[in-house]
């Protein structure tokens, strides 16, 4: 019986599910691959990925860097893949952002969007990282999967936009929204505890959203 291939991932993440040597590997080898990748994955979900090194992944797992190389083309590949994992549960939030846009950019449903993106970036600070870093020049197999969602989000709340051209604004919204996630322990040391911080961008989304509906 053949395990089914998981769908949405990219072409990227695709091929870097089969071994170097071409072949597929048996049991023994899934395992090893997949403590590869979890390891990976608990190493980037805490720290950019460009501080996770090969050598320190393989030693966690008590294997060798040649064994990392057997499944995975390189480092980026592997984290592309965990990216494209993460990637499919942001659809909960972007979920959420529908949702306020069915509601004309209400208040509460606005607030439910900005907490849900803050919880989901919080369990995943390195990811984050990578996105706010994603201007510099990074392997785009890795922030590509991560700025897709945001370009998902930004489409999807843009419909929404009813003053100012939608993307652009909704875009900023996003960009917002990202930016200020990474830096919420900034906001905290500068006197904006994270609950006063998710109620003050759920209010810029909703004027920015709703603004020209409330005051006709």
């Amino acid at each position: 019986m053949t395990t089914a291939e998981p769908t949405g991932l990219s072409d990227v993440a695709r091929l870097s599910r089969q071994p170097a040597g071409g072949a597929g590997p048996g049991p023994k080898g899934r395992r090893t691959r997949q403590r590869l990748l979890d390891e990976v994955e608990r190493r980037c979900l805490a720290a950019p990925y460009l501080t996770v090194a090969v050598a320190d992944v393989a030693r966690a797992v008590n294997t060798s860097p040649g064994t990392f190389y057997h499944y995975f083309p390189d480092l980026p590949s592997a984290v592309a893949e965990v990216a494209e994992r993460h990637m499919e549960q942001f659809e909960q939030v972007t979920a959420l952002a529908a949702a306020l846009v069915r509601q004309d950019g209400a208040p509460d449903p606005c607030e439910r969007f900005v907490r849900a993106f803050y919880d989901f970036w919080g369990e995943r600070r390195g990811l984050l990282e990578t996105i706010v870093l994603a201007s510099r020049d990074e392997d785009p197999r890795v922030f590509r999967v991560l700025l897709g969602a945001m370009k998902r989000l930004t489409h999807v709340l843009s419909v929404a936009v009813v003053d100012g051209h939608p993307v652009g604004l909704a875009g900023s919204l996003v960009m917002m929204l990202a930016m200020s996630a990474a830096r919420r322990e900034g906001f905290a040391r500068d006197g904006a505890p994270l609950d006063e911080l998710i109620r003050s961008q759920a209010q810029i989304i909703h004027l920015g959203m709703a603004g020209a509906r409330s005051t006709n």
